[in-house]
């Protein structure tokens, strides 16, 4: 798959050219995902052709001192907003100044200021992408698109940015303009509508065509097969239930007794919400998630099966899944020589409650509320319709533990199965990959329930460099560029508002793989 990298310090920008080419065998990947160093420089000038040019020999120059790789693409683009009432022959308005103008600009000063040229509201807003390809003279290719609408004569102070497509938002230009045709600003239309008068859109469909005519991008298959033909059997489990009726409590159970790979579909959607909207977003993570089964139910379950695909493992346990979409997709597309159960895990509420409070010990009763409320959002997203499927076992949960344990190998596993082979290997803190080491850091300092303490990337290094007696000390730098760079599902992330910096804990599948790799690995 050919990767592009975007030069942008933008997250919206790269997720709304990631929606873009969504349907193409291409990978845009951010800039700061590869390297540290800093993006491009761009000119604040009103030069289109120069500003573009300007830029280029920068991102050029930048990717030169990353150590991008002579072959490596990359894109960058530039929005522009030209109002008619405010431009002339020679100069656009705000033009490519749109960035700083919005920031300095508020609807009651430019609604004035048309009201006092004939409230002639016309705009026009384009985008230019600049694709650099080293691989095909003449290198450089320009694309370009635009939109025509007008700026809206009442603002909506109440609009929200859309939780699932964020260019649609309350802060960029796109709060104020009216396509053609449109009675309300993009910000506010459903994304098939909107889809229609996407700026950015046109741009992007001559850039693709562009690398499609030149064999470099091909229509994705969206269906994709992920098999182990090499295993004489594999199976795989999906597990649903509501909240605390012991689906990770199984699958621990499962990684420590038959080295079963658990994944936790919440944790991928944990994952796209940060990869949306960062660690710092006012958005609820409900809300998102309830937005993205209704209107992308398979989104989940196709990065769990890019996952499935990248680790390869023979025996498969899949927690969390909400909707019977993301099941049917993962029954069809991985193919396993041994048995898929579908399995809904029941417990009483009042067991479920006494659970919860367990686990978050500084959560009190007056949660209980909350925890109805729960409830009723993941049975209306799917829930309720997947534990009733045909094919489902049902298995309750409200004894001792071993009851539940024997209940559940009794009618799901054959014993026949092939454990995966784990080779042993010494544990040697200053050969072995940073990232497991991190890894199995953060499992150590785990701690009991849901409230486990999020640390630093210098806690975190201070206690590796304690736990490996390594002979050449890792740093925190290291560290830091290791978690920073892109949101991984096996860390949960939460920035820390006192100090401004993002702190970590392991997710369910981060400590699933590191079970894994204390089967691996030798402990001196």
């Amino acid at each position: 798959m050919l990767e592009i990298i975007f030069f942008t310090s933008n997250r919206t920008k790269t997720q709304h050219a990631q929606y873009l080419v969504r349907n193409y065998s291409v990978k845009i990947s951010n800039f700061r995902e590869k390297t540290y160093h800093a993006n491009y420089d761009e000119p604040r000038i009103n030069d289109r052709a120069r500003l573009l040019k300007e830029s280029l020999e920068s991102a050029k120059d930048k990717a030169v001192s990353a150590g991008l790789g002579v072959n490596q693409p990359f894109i960058f683009e530039d929005t522009s907003v030209i109002i008619d009432a405010l431009s002339s022959k020679d100069s656009e308005y705000p033009g490519t100044d749109i960035k700083y103008w919005m920031r300095e600009t508020d609807f009651e000063t430019i609604d004035f200021q048309l009201f006092f040229n004939h409230n002639n509201r016309n705009v026009i807003v384009r985008s230019d992408l600049v694709l650099y390809l080293p691989t095909i003279p003449p290198y450089e290719f320009y694309f370009s698109s635009y939109t025509k609408g007008r700026i809206t004569e009442v603002v909506n102070n109440e609009l929200k940015t859309n939780p699932i497509y964020p260019w649609l938002d309350n802060k960029t230009f796109n709060k104020w303009f009216c396509p053609d045709s449109e009675s309300s600003v993009i910000s506010e239309l459903p994304i098939e509508i909107a889809d229609k008068y996407d700026f950015r859109k046109g741009a992007f469909e001559d850039l693709l065509s562009f690398l499609h005519s030149n064999d470099l991008v091909s229509l994705k298959n969206f269906q994709k097969q992920v098999k182990r033909d090499e295993l004489l059997s594999s199976c795989l489990h999906i597990v649903v239930g509501l909240s605390c009726t012991g689906k990770t409590t199984i699958a621990d159970y499962l990684v420590e007794r038959c080295s079963f790979l658990h994944i936790e579909a919440s944790d991928f959607m944990h994952l796209i919400y940060l990869e949306t909207h960062g660690e710092k977003s006012d958005i609820k993570i409900g809300d998102f998630a309830q937005r993205i089964l209704n209107e992308r139910p398979i989104l989940v379950a196709e990065r769990v099966l890019d996952f499935l695909e990248q680790y390869n493992w023979s025996n498969v346990i899949i927690t969390g899944f909400r909707k019977s979409e993301e099941v049917d997709f993962i029954c069809k597309n991985y193919l396993t020589s041994g048995d898929v159960k579908i399995i809904n895990i029941n417990a009483e509420v009042d067991v479920r409650i006494k659970r919860k409070q367990i686990r978050n010990r500084s959560e009190t009763a007056s949660s209980i509320e909350g925890f109805h409320e729960r409830d009723n959002r993941e049975l209306s997203m799917g829930l309720n319709d997947l534990k009733h499927r045909d094919d489902v076992i049902n298995i309750d949960n409200n004894r001792h533990l071993n009851d539940y344990y024997d209940e559940y190998l009794e009618r799901t596993i054959n014993f026949d199965l092939d454990v995966e082979a784990v080779e042993k290997v010494d544990l040697n803190g200053d050969k072995q990959r940073l990232y497991d080491l991190v890894v199995l850091t953060l499992y150590r300092l785990k701690t009991d329930g849901e409230k486990s303490t999020y640390l630093s990337t210098g806690q975190i290094c201070s206690n590796l460099n304690n736990f490996f007696k390594c002979e050449k000390p890792k740093f925190r730098e290291n560290i830091g560029r290791l978690l920073n760079k892109k949101f991984d599902v096996f860390f949960e992330v939460e920035f820390d508002t006192k100090n401004r910096r993002k702190n970590y804990r392991l997710s369910n599948t981060g400590v699933g793989y590191a079970k894994l790799l204390l089967k691996k690995y030798r402990f001196q």
